[in-house]
């Protein structure tokens, strides 16, 4: 009798689905723990082969070794012979339907849908896809979003009297050879084990990129330029939007089947500034140097940004891994241990588990996150790691510790997903300093010496989710879900926020949106 009813309950949300051709992954409900992309994670994670799961492609679907999709598993694309070439297509809608209540800000909907193209032409792979709507966020959403103008993930808010937006995205990937791999695109990027990353991570809007990789021996190397948007001006009007670059690149050792090293580095600037109209540096396009000795080279101002990322294999199934990031740093400084301001710093330590303990179809994770004052700020604001008023590393930006707890466990098509987050952050009061805003220039910090993470207006965040759902296409990653949010937010000299957030959403769940800070 409940395999029958199943069995209807699912053809229901698929033909409502359908109907609706809502919109993939946005906002109040959250994203799910486990998604398709963990199950290629997963299998990263075996000790018979050297791995690179730091390097993570956010936008590219297919797989340039066959004609199966990545996002799509189980989908394979249908061969057509082309001037000799193996040829794949496929098109499809992405769609969320999602209504809920808030108990500060009533009810809480999106209704948005978008549509996906795959291609495949010999050594070409193409990906494009739009998706756009409408929605009715939770409180502290909406005071996110009218106070910087975007919606978290999905770029500028482009109403003027609610909530709606609108993102393409565009990846051109041409497998030169089994070394060379060129990517063209429109979307995001992220390198970094973690569910958060303070190298580069999903938080943002898109952006115009160039990406290169590099196979060789055991060494997987990544180039990324992007074209990147300060747009604090006016965030409704795209011709106040001033132009800055960012110059990456990311050298991933699988030294042994169990252990990699990661090296991270990256140089943002301003296009423009009172002496001249740089553009994009042409200095910074050599794939291969040090981007840091360059600077000094030519007496640049930039921003550079250098990490270092570890990782290593445990057990069967299980990673621990962490990431240490620079921003600017003195070790003579930091040996003093007197809370010099220009120690600019973070690090990421922790475990991830999949069918853990024995429990199979399951997932487990426990990260801890922090960064010093002023990292990731920069003396011109425009030279600051950040896009479209998002940061591009942490969502919390700069200042703050933060520890995470993720749990995941199916049974047959049924799931249940757990996540806790507790943070402490500080943020500035209008005149200090602190080093609690990436949009604040650390030009003139409140105090030179004795700052301490979390300083300025502490603010204390409990953040937990909890969801259960079933499974109704596993090729789509199709779900229906129930889930309850909790958000407490206890800022000193203001009252405490606490906001309970109920729903139903039925979602291909295929990317992640960043909403749980």
């Amino acid at each position: 009798m409940l395999l029958f009813y199943s069995k209807r309950i699912r053809i229901a949300f698929i033909i409502v689905l359908m109907a609706i051709s809502a919109k993939l992954n946005a906002q109040s409900g959250g994203n799910p723990v486990f998604r398709i992309e963990q199950a290629a994670d997963k299998d990263a994670l075996s000790l018979s082969k050297r791995s690179y799961p730091s390097v993570r492609n956010i936008t590219i679907a297919l797989n340039p070794d066959t004609s199966e999709s990545i996002l799509f598993p189980g989908i394979e694309f249908g061969d057509i012979s082309l001037s000799k070439e193996k040829t794949a297509f496929s098109a499809f809608p992405i769609a969320l339907f999602e209504f809920g209540y808030s108990n500060l800000d009533n009810m809480v909907h999106t209704s948005a849908g978008g549509f996906a193209l795959n291609g495949k032409w010999g050594k070409f792979s193409l990906l494009t896809s739009f998706i756009g709507g409408g929605l009715d966020q939770p409180a502290y959403l909406d005071d996110f979003t009218d106070s910087l103008g975007v919606i978290s993930s999905f770029g500028r808010n482009l109403s003027d009297s609610g909530k709606a937006f609108f993102m393409p995205s565009l990846a051109l990937r041409f497998d030169a050879s089994r070394i060379f791999n060129f990517e063209l695109g429109y979307g995001k990027n992220a390198f970094g084990n973690g569910y958060r990353s303070l190298f580069l991570s999903e938080t943002a809007f898109n952006y115009p990129y160039l990406k290169i990789e590099t196979n060789v021996w055991r060494i997987k190397y990544t180039n990324l330029f992007s074209w990147l948007k300060d747009i604090r001006v006016d965030p409704s009007d795209p011709n106040s939007f001033r132009d800055k670059f960012s110059s990456t690149h990311y050298l991933n050792w699988a030294v042994s089947p169990r252990f990699n090293i990661g090296l991270f580095e990256t140089i943002v600037w301003q296009a423009t500034d009172t002496l001249s109209n740089r553009g994009f540096d042409p200095n910074y396009l050599n794939p291969i140097i040090f981007y840091r000795p360059v600077e000094f080279s030519i007496g640049s101002p930039d921003n550079a940004i250098i990490g270092l990322d570890l990782s290593y294999k445990a057990f069967r199934n299980s990673l621990i891994y962490g990431q240490l990031v620079f921003d600017e740093f003195l070790l003579s400084e930091f040996r003093a241990r007197e809370g010099w301001w220009g120690n600019k710093w973070g690090a990421q330590i922790w475990v991830k588990m999949y069918d853990p303990f024995g429990f199979s179809n399951s997932f487990f994770r426990a990260e801890f996150n922090f960064a010093r004052p002023f990292t990731f700020t920069h003396g011109s604001v425009l030279q600051n790691f950040a896009h479209f008023n998002q940061p591009l590393a942490h969502p919390l930006g700069t200042n703050f510790y933060e520890g995470i707890l993720q749990a995941y466990h199916e049974r047959g098509d049924w799931f249940f997903e757990a996540q806790w987050n507790y943070g402490i952050f500080g943020r500035d009061p209008d005149s200090l300093n602190f080093g609690g805003d990436i949009y604040r220039s650390y030009a003139n910090p409140a105090e030179t010496y004795g700052n301490e993470t979390a300083q300025g207006i502490k603010t204390q965040l409990f953040y937990q989710r909890l969801a259960g759902g079933l499974i109704l296409n596993r090729a789509l990653n199709l779900r229906a879900t129930v889930y309850y949010i909790y958000r407490r937010q206890d800022t000193e000299f203001s009252a405490i926020n606490n906001e309970h957030i109920f729903g139903l959403r039925i979602a291909t769940e295929l990317f992640r949106s960043t909403t749980d800070f």
